[in-house]
């Protein structure tokens, strides 16, 4: 069975509204003398993360009151078919300090799949939604469909990671040779890489170790603008799935950059 259309069009027309929810307590907060604390694992959180996730939260409720919410501050658990994922800023440490590079990130997911989603850069007022099975990229009051870069080989790509510490020691060196192969390798971003590659400018983004609320929301605008998304070994990024991700513009890219992941892998 699959997702229900009408719950697929009623969510995304939330989504297109919670930015109006969220950036106005963004905004608050953005380039202020805030505290910020350090939670169990290490991350950094802020009374702007849990502020936003809260009234996203209430927002979705009053909307979809069956369904699940799983959030980076409060967490939960996918109870239901339709279960809601939040990260209300996505780049904590680009936030506190200043850095525009950070996002609200809101997915739905059915069975464990993302069926629709939001990233939400609100220092660049720039939105990535996806909407009848296409994304758009809203900003300054226009709106542009997106479509992915058509790069034909891995030496003419751009590949983008946010961070060396967001890989396990084995994650990084598999990225490392898999990113000499390409044109260029550029670092930092955060989410908004993944904005970037379903607008055409990058052609691969690889990271390991994220948390659902880390990547629910990418997997649909990117797959709605054309690129081809999976983990690392290839199956369908999911729920409950490793935290690893391969983003590409186009399937050739794609296979070609599975294929050299594969054979990283098997090398002792």
């Amino acid at each position: 069975m699959s997702a229900e259309p009408n719950i697929i069009a009623e969510a995304e027309a939330l989504l297109a509204e919670l930015p109006a929810i969220s950036r106005p307590l963004i905004a608050q907060y953005f380039r202020s003398d805030l505290d910020v604390l350090q939670k169990a694992d290490d991350s950094p959180v802020t009374i702007a993360d849990k502020s936003v996730e809260a009234a996203l939260r209430a927002a979705i409720t009053q909307r979809f009151p069956n369904h699940s919410i799983i959030g980076e501050e409060e967490g939960g658990q996918a109870s239901q078919s339709y279960c809601w994922v939040i990260d209300p800023i996505d780049g904590t440490r680009a936030f506190i300090i200043g850095k525009p590079l950070f996002g609200t990130l809101i997915a739905l997911s059915y069975q464990g799949m993302s069926i629709c989603g939001l990233i939400d850069m609100p220092a660049l007022d720039e939105t990535y939604i996806t909407r009848g099975g296409e994304a758009f990229l809203l900003s300054g009051g226009q709106e542009k469909k997106l479509a992915t870069r058509q790069t034909d080989s891995l030496a003419n790509a751009h590949i983008a990671t946010t961070s060396p510490e967001a890989f396990t020691n084995r994650g990084w060196q598999i990225f490392q040779k898999l990113s000499a192969a390409c044109r260029s390798t550029h670092y930092g971003g955060d989410c908004y890489n993944y904005g970037l590659l379903a607008a055409g400018h990058l052609d691969l983004v690889v990271e390991d170790k994220l948390a659902p609320h880390d990547i629910m929301a990418l997997v649909p605008v990117m797959q709605a603008a054309g690129a081809v998304v999976t983990d690392w070994q290839g199956a369908p990024v999911r729920l409950d799935g490793d935290g690893s991700i391969l983003a590409a513009g186009n399937a050739s890219l794609h296979a070609q950059a599975l294929t050299y992941l594969g054979q990283i892998k098997q090398k002792p």
